[in-house]
């Protein structure tokens, strides 16, 4: 399985459980700030995992992740700002609170990948985020984005969805292919995202 697999949890609609987190209102994340990672920036990534629950490093990577190994680790940190393009937000503490990502495909294709720790879901953050990187990507030359998610993920298929014109569907087995057209929308720079 890829490392960089799309993720974001779903909530129940019911009380919810430790796997399946219970609802949160949707409050809007006014005060939360959104800038590109630099090489190396391990803490940022290691704050946001340590705020994903079991069932949201299930999503991320597709199976149980208790912990980042230090190849992973070093992976996801390995940002160019070209081939590897990330974002972070951060709340009014200035604590990491979500991560997207863009990872160059070859040609104009990138893998996309979003994690919002989980008291941060449904604020927002990961619209904002995924807005951002999607522009990002559009200066860097990209035309579509591509992203692998559970099946069951239903809440980033709904999100990618409604920020992006989704231009194939693929499922097989427990995992869907979604292919995103990024040539719609115009380039922005990250300070005037929102």
């Amino acid at each position: 399985m890829d490392v960089l697999q799309l993720v974001t949890t779903t909530t129940s609609t019911t009380t919810g459980t430790p796997e399946t987190p219970a609802p949160r209102p949707l409050g809007r994340a006014p005060d939360v700030t959104l800038r590109e990672l630099g090489r190396h920036e391990v803490d940022v990534l290691d704050a946001v995992f340590a705020g994903l629950s079991a069932h949201s490093r299930y999503l991320r990577f597709h199976g149980a992740t208790p912990r980042l190994t230090r190849a992973v680790r070093m992976k996801l940190a390995a940002v160019d700002g070209r081939r590897h393009i990330a974002v972070a937000a951060f709340g009014p503490d200035g604590a990491p609170i979500g991560i997207a990502r863009l990872v160059s495909l070859g040609l104009r294709d990138a893998e996309l990948a979003i994690e919002v720790v989980d008291t941060w879901q449904g604020r927002g953050v990961g619209r904002r985020l995924l807005r951002t990187v999607a522009a990002r990507g559009r200066e860097e030359g990209y035309s579509r984005l591509v992203a692998d998610v559970l099946t069951e993920n239903t809440g980033m298929r709904v999100l990618l969805a409604s920020v992006l014109p989704i231009v194939t569907v693929e499922t097989e087995g427990h995992e869907t292919t979604l292919t995103a057209d990024l040539s719609v929308g115009t380039p922005s720079r990250l300070t005037a995202a929102a």
